[in-house]
């Protein structure tokens, strides 16, 4: 039996102030949008998990965020600024909404409390940015690897009875994305980790002993900011 997480403040669902859209249902892999179809609307996760990546070049992308009902994505429309170094992949089978950006205008103008529902998931994901880059500038990458797995773990896991944190079935190659190395270095890492008993990995999932990982962060953490800040 598994629980979420506890969160300090629960994300208010947008979809109780938009109009509502039809829903489109995504499978596992199916690309949403890319560079080469660019999108200019705004989308609402309503079943599912979606990653969002931003495209370096043909060979390397950045994971920017995994969205999970009821998380906004494709914001970049609101000031007709184009996706198309962009990337919305369905990480399992998906349901989204979606509106255009005069849609979402529409809506702010007349419902004001939309418009802070807005600012305050372009807070996180702006927050969630900040604090990778803080990490990216002052952590060796073994401490890079740590804290992503606790944030992930904060983000999109469930506690198990036995304490431990279980996350979806992320793979190497996208951790490696979203701490900024490589899927050799990262697999590397995790090894490690497994070896100290910090986590336990198989293709149903990873499984963070999160307080006994937290604990080693902070034995060698630089001490600038917080494991899980």
């Amino acid at each position: 039996m598994t629980t979420a997480l506890p969160q300090a403040k629960p994300s208010e669902d947008p979809l109780a102030h938009l109009p509502k859209a039809n829903t489109h249902e995504f499978r596992k892999g199916q690309v949403i949008y890319s560079t080469t179809e660019p999108s200019e609307r705004v989308y609402l996760v309503t079943e599912g998990k979606v990653m969002v990546s931003r495209m370096i070049n043909e060979d390397k992308q950045v994971l920017m965020d995994i969205c999970q009902p009821p998380e906004l994505f494709g914001e970049s429309a609101l000031v007709n600024c184009s996706s198309q170094y962009e990337q919305a992949v369905a990480l399992e089978n998906t349901k989204v909404m979606s509106w255009t950006a005069a849609d979402i205008i529409d809506s702010v103008t007349r419902q004001t409390r939309l418009g802070m529902v807005l600012l305050q998931s372009l807070s996180r994901r702006e927050s969630e940015l900040t604090w990778r880059m803080q990490s990216l500038a002052v952590d060796t990458i073994h401490l890079r690897v740590a804290r992503s797995l606790i944030r992930l773990s904060e983000r999109l896991g469930r506690v198990r009875e036995d304490g431990s944190v279980h996350l979806p079935p992320l793979t190497h190659k996208m951790i490696s994305q979203f701490v900024g190395s490589t899927r050799e270095i990262v697999t590397h890492h995790m090894t490690e980790f497994r070896k100290l008993g910090y986590l336990n990995y198989s293709r149903t999932g990873i499984i963070i002993y999160r307080d006994a990982l937290m604990e080693w962060v902070q034995r060698n953490s630089p001490g600038r900011f917080s494991a899980h800040a």
